[in-house]
């Protein structure tokens, strides 16, 4: 009998130690995923600092445009680091409607290129805008090319 209480005693000892440890270790899981939340907030909060603070700049490889021919440009933002994912859009008006053509699609480059060929002298300019999305919000960064045809 005294040996049965021996084991039973034990038994409880150990289950009780075994509780208290597993408290502690839940305790400690609840404390790191609360310090990860903050970590994860702290991190989307200062890439939509970043993006907010880009601008995008578009340089030609010549000094003018020419009419009916391929005019290249490349676009890159302020920043070097790669970017999130977003998408490109040229931008067409009519009126006071606004029509987006997708050029490229999920890019994370800080660069690309456009290939604009004006079909009239009135085609001086043409717009492009880099749409992100974090989480729920929607970041804009327009890139407005206006240049004078080639004599």
């Amino acid at each position: 009998m005294k040996r049965m209480i021996k084991v039973l005693l034990i038994l409880v000892l150990i289950t009780s130690c075994e509780s208290k440890k597993v408290n502690e270790l839940n305790n400690r899981i609840f404390e790191l995923e609360k310090l990860n939340k903050k970590l994860n907030d702290s991190l989307k909060r200062n890439s939509y600092k970043r993006l907010i603070s880009s601008q995008l700049f578009g340089i030609s490889e010549k000094n003018s445009l020419e009419l009916n021919k391929l005019n290249r440009f490349k676009f890159m933002f302020s920043s070097l680091q790669t970017m999130p994912k977003y998408n490109v859009y040229k931008i067409t008006k009519d009126g006071d409607k606004e029509k987006r053509t997708l050029i490229y699609e999920d890019y994370t480059k800080s660069h690309f290129e456009y290939n604009f060929t004006p079909k009239n002298k009135s085609e001086n300019s043409f717009e492009l805008k880099a749409l992100f999305f974090l989480d729920t919000v929607a970041i804009e960064i327009p890139g407005v090319i206006k240049m004078p045809f080639k004599d």
